[in-house]
C-alpha cells in the first residue's frame, strides 16, 4: 500500500447530524403572512392546517404560534371570510 492510499484510509470524516427543523411551522407562517395581503380565503385554512400539524409533530411551537397569529390577522382582513363566518352563525 502506498503512502497516499494509507493517508486516504486514515482520514477522519466528520458527520454533523442536524436535529429536526420546524418546517411545517415555517410553511404555515408563510401562508399566514401571505393571507394577510392576498388570497386569504384559500391561504388562511392552509396556514391553520400547517400550524396544527406543526403543534403535533415538531418540538418548536413558536413558528406554529406565529402562523396562527398571521392566519388570524388574515381572517380579520378578509371581507369574504368574515361574511362567511357571519352567514354560518345564527
Amino acid at each position: 500500500m502506498s503512502l497516499e492510499e494509507q493517508e486516504k484510509k486514515d482520514e477522519i470524516k466528520t458527520v454533523r447530524v442536524q436535529g429536526p427543523t420546524p418546517t411545517f411551522g415555517i410553511v404555515g407562517f408563510v401562508f399566514g403572512l401571505i393571507s394577510i395581503f392576498a388570497l386569504s380565503v384559500l391561504l388562511v385554512p392552509i396556514a391553520i392546517i400547517f400550524a396544527i400539524i406543526s403543534f403535533n409533530k415538531e418540538e418548536e411551537h413558536i413558528w406554529a404560534i406565529i402562523a396562527l397569529i398571521c392566519a388570524g390577522i388574515g381572517l380579520l382582513t378578509s371581507p369574504t371570510l368574515l361574511l362567511l363566518i357571519v352567514a354560518i352563525l345564527p
